[in-house]
């Protein structure tokens, strides 16, 4: 075989052509001769006349020849290992165990982790049968270096990684004793060794009896604790709280016994600015995984409770209780001054809110007193770390004990510093969206604090960008509450509660428009104006329309909103990203006008929609000729609002609309908005009808909307009745019976088949509906029939034919039990 360390020191050349070539010899050499190829590789990984790199590469080669645990061959690959010659396999494993005492820290850790795969891979009755005991031998062995111990300590790691192994248990207890052991900390004990062992315990921790052997488990989190002391390396630390994490999230129940010990560690990681991140983030990890677990527990003992008594996790609270001050510490030393500090910093607040969710209302006090004492500091930090911390706060306490919240975000709101008026105006956001409900009976703000809340809504949706976006959240989330009350079984009373907006619907609507104000340098002020449109629609849903001042709001919106979408139809997009942006505000005012049509077009006031409907529609059929197909939907969409608001008098607007109506512009909204336009006019559309169905039947030639054009005839008849049996149900027919070809669901044209029966499901069920004529009905009757003997022979069809079939085939059955009684009558003349 070729002179392998100088192919693998040339793979590494950052020459390419140098490197190809020998990559392509590694790869003849594979194929020749496979087991001599992973013979050398190992050789080579052993020796120690190799140089270090080269070792390192043949190791991580042995390593994905006899196993690639992404790749697709990785079942070959084992197979191939499992086959080869015991003899071959045995020099490989010899190889391997001898280089765990390497001098080179690259060849040690390749071989580690090959002895693990290894331990996986093989077959049951071939598996490393005697390696525990030689990796043991390794860590009992007098003299033995530290190098070699760490090496055996990291293949232990790697061994005990998959958890589907299995061992005995005086084999588990040996591993632990040498695993214990070695993470002792003695006078000049390697530091590196420590860390190999607490790492190895992390994945040994699996396989030992934790929960039920109290002898284990006290040599276990003793040995951790050790490992997590203030004096031990970072690494260490960390990894000793990487295995406090992982027995957190297994054996929660377990760690009563060790709470005091667990917090007076996390006192000495989290206690000194300066110290490791890692260790830090660990730290907080494993507190965050307590409060996830006794939140879970708790979660399951609410739903299940007939079933299990789920243990109590009251142990939790005095030490979470003890964590407050620290986490409120950390985040005083970390207020993002950088990465690193911004990690800490939003570790601590998510851990916060979960020990708040945990603790419930012993947590107020804790974190009001440290509130109270930087929300007047000089430092903007400290300011907005205070507030942020009341808003990581609400989801656990009780909204009495709460009540204290509304009052310093208002202050907070008035802060001389953008980032802290931006925050203050998120945690009112946050408030809104999880303990804002009129429906409730408790509320979290008075009616002497609403007025406040509102002015200071007003005037932060005119402030700068960074904190108006945070408003425009904070009033969408306000308005959503009401949206959920509305539509609550909750008393009447309740359900106007929306009303007490009106007063202030004003100011906010203007707050909102002026955050959504187009840019000066561009018509296209997007994203940050979507937050504004978004809130400025559920404004507009939530109001009630009794009250005159809503309504008054809403009148003059309307036209505002129509200026800025024939502004952005008018305005001119140079780059990809203009136009990109002005199709997204097109398609959010018309989302805004679809919510003003809706509102007043229900309501008595109706008549203020159709003096602006000629107006308004012309500008949604113009969105209908841009190519973005999202704005053109939201346009078809408002269109079918606005037919449905102005009713048979739409009528009068139909040439506008009739200039848009064309193939090229059908969609499957713009095809649903045609059937709303139907049925708001019913049989006034007779004038404009025979050339809207022949642009239909020419949509017919477009296989792809074929299924919902068939779904609009069922629509049409349902919404013109007589006239559609007499003008056009005989071409409908043909066109159906046509459709259910077979040659439409061959085994190329799978969904679209099914896209198109369910079409013709839907245009049937419309059809029988709609029809007046019972003579015609059983005529279209006898084709449904037809059509479903077809289709239930088709083994092939999917689950959603099926459902679109059975459906049809009730609606006829109501249709058919409406026609009974006059057939009745004319079968006994």
């Amino acid at each position: 075989m070729d002179n392998i360390t100088s192919i693998l020191k040339d793979a590494q050349d950052p020459d390419n052509n140098i490197r190809l070539a020998a990559e392509g010899k590694l790869m003849q050499l594979q194929e020749r001769n496979r087991p001599n190829f992973l013979l050398s590789l190992s050789a080579e990984l052993s020796s120690e006349a190799s140089p270090p790199e080269c070792r390192y590469l043949a190791g991580i080669i042995l390593r994905n020849s006899v196993e690639g645990k992404y790749s697709e061959d990785n079942s070959l690959l084992i197979e191939q290992w499992n086959n080869l010659d015991p003899c071959i396999k045995s020099q490989i494993k010899e190889s391997l165990l001898i280089t765990l005492g390497s001098s080179a820290p690259q060849a040690r850790h390749a071989s580690s982790q090959v002895i693990g795969r290894l331990a996986y891979i093989e077959t049951p009755s071939e598996r490393w049968q005697d390696l525990i005991g030689r990796l043991l031998r390794n860590m009992a062995q007098q003299g033995a270096s530290p190098t070699l111990k760490q090496a055996t300590l990291e293949a232990l790691e790697y061994v005990f990684e998959e958890e589907n192994l299995r061992f005995d248990k005086d084999t588990i207890n040996g591993v632990l004793d040498a695993v214990i052991r070695a993470m002792n900390h003695q006078a000049g004990k390697s530091s590196q060794v420590r860390l190999a062992a607490v790492k190895a315990l992390r994945n040994v921790l699996t396989f030992a009896n934790f929960a039920n052997d109290d002898d284990c488990r006290n040599r276990i989190m003793a040995a951790i604790c050790d490992a997590a002391k203030h004096d031990e390396a970072a690494e260490i630390k960390h990894a000793a709280f990487v295995c406090l994490t992982a027995i957190a999230s297994n054996y929660i129940m377990e760690l009563e016994p060790y709470m005091e010990t667990t917090l007076s560690r996390t006192t000495e990681a989290l206690g000194l600015e300066g110290g490791a991140e890692t260790v830090a983030l660990e730290c907080i990890e494993f507190w965050s995984t307590i409060c996830g677990k006794v939140i879970e527990l708790r979660e399951r003992k609410k739903r299940f409770a007939h079933a299990f008594a789920s243990a109590d996790c009251h142990f939790t609270e005095k030490p979470l209780c003890s964590l407050v001050p620290l986490l409120l510490q950390t985040l005083s030393l970390h207020q993002e001054r950088d990465v690193d500090e911004l990690n800490i910093f939003m570790s601590a607040v998510a851990c916060l809110g979960l020990v708040a969710r945990t603790i419930g209302d012993a947590v107020v006090p804790l974190a009001m007193q440290f509130v109270e004492g930087n929300i007047k500091m000089a430092d903007w930090r400290s300011r907005k770390t205070a507030i942020s911390v009341l808003g990581v706060m609400l989801e656990g306490p009780s909204i009495e004990k709460l009540a204290p919240v509304v009052g310093l975000l208002m202050d907070g709101m008035e802060d001389p510093h953008m980032e802290v008026r931006g925050t203050a105006a998120c945690t009112l956001g946050r408030v809104f969206e999880l303990r804002h409900s009129p429906a409730l009976d408790k509320r979290f703000f008075t009616n002497e604090d609403f007025p406040r809340i509102m002015a200071a809504l007003s005037k932060g949706g005119k402030d700068v960008p960074e904190v108006s976006k945070e408003v425009c959240g904070a009033i969408y989330f306000l308005a959503r509450g009401y949206n959920v009350a509305i539509s609550s079984e909750v008393d009447h009373s309740k359900k106007q509660i929306s009303s007490e907006l009106s007063p202030f619907l004003g100011g906010v609507i203007g707050a909102l428009l002026s955050a959504s104000e187009l840019d000066k340098k561009t018509p296209f002020g997007l994203p940050a104006s979507v937050s504004a449109y978004g809130a400025l629609i559920e404004v507009v849903r939530v109001s009630n329309i009794r009250d005159l001042n809503a309504v008054l709001a809403i009148m003059v919106l309307m036209p505002r909103i129509m200026r800025r979408l024939n502004t952005a139809l008018d305005a001119k997009a140079i780059s990809s990203h203009d136009k990109t942006n002005k199709h997204d505000l097109q398609a959010l005012l018309c989302d805004v006008l679809h919510a003003i049509i809706e509102k007043l077009g229900n309501s008595l006031h109706s008549d203020k929609v159709r003096e602006s409907a000629p107006f308004m529609l012309l500008q949604f059929c113009r969105v209908l000729t841009c190519d973005c197909s999202t704005a053109r939907d939201k346009a078809a969409l408002t269109i079918g609002a606005l037919a449905r608001a102005v009713g048979p008098k739409f009528l009068d607007f139909m040439p506008i609309f009739v200039q848009y109506y064309s193939v090229k512009l059908f969609s499957p909204i713009y095809l649903e908005a045609i059937g709303t336009i139907f049925h708001a006019l019913g049989d006034e559309i007779l004038p404009c009808c025979d050339h809207m169905m022949d642009v239909l039947y020419e949509g017919l030639s477009q296989p792809e909307l074929k299924p919902r054009i068939f779904a609009c005839f069922g629509e049409i008849d349902l919404a013109i009745g007589k006239i559609f049996e007499e003008r056009y149900l005989k071409a409908v027919r043909k066109e159906l019976k046509e459709a259910a070809n077979p040659r439409y669901y061959d085994e190329d044209k799978v969904d679209y088949g099914s896209q198109l029966r369910q079409g013709i499901c839907k245009a049937y069920s419309g059809i029988l509906r709609g029809i007046k004529d019972r003579k015609s009905g059983l005529k279209v009757a006898a084709d449904l029939v037809e059509f479903i003997e077809a289709v239930s022979e088709d083994k092939s069809r999917g689950t959603m034919v099926t459902y679109a079939a059975v459906d049809v085939l009730d609606q006829f059955g109501f249709t058919a039990e409406s026609w009974k009684k006059g057939l009745v009558s004319e079968l006994w003349r």
